[in-house]
């Protein structure tokens, strides 16, 4: 069982099982997000690093997962995640 890394069984899309799952959540999806150190330079910065990505609860609070796949934070914000680990908040889905 050591070896077993993924799911055997195909993933699978249900629309409706998805809108019901958001209005149990209180109508509001959870919203994906990354992390960045950027460079300074000429002009608009650059990233330079990724430092984790994360997703916003639909009450708020945040989680994030280092790129190293190692360990995870819990944090009130989005925006507190930011400050904590000095880097740039990038939303990467819709609000």
């Amino acid at each position: 069982m050591d070896d077993v890394h993924e799911s055997e069984q195909l993933p699978v899309y249900h629309a409706e099982v998805a809108e019901w799952a958001v209005e149990l959540g209180g109508g509001v999806a959870p919203r994906l997000f990354v992390l960045v150190r950027e460079e300074p330079g000429e002009g608009d910065a650059v990233v330079d690093e990724v430092v984790a990505y994360g997703i916003v609860m639909p009450e708020g609070s945040a989680a994030t997962v280092p790129i190293s796949g190692r360990g995870f934070g819990r944090w009130l914000t989005p925006e507190s995640a930011s400050r904590r680990m000095c880097s740039e908040l990038v939303w990467l889905s819709p609000a």
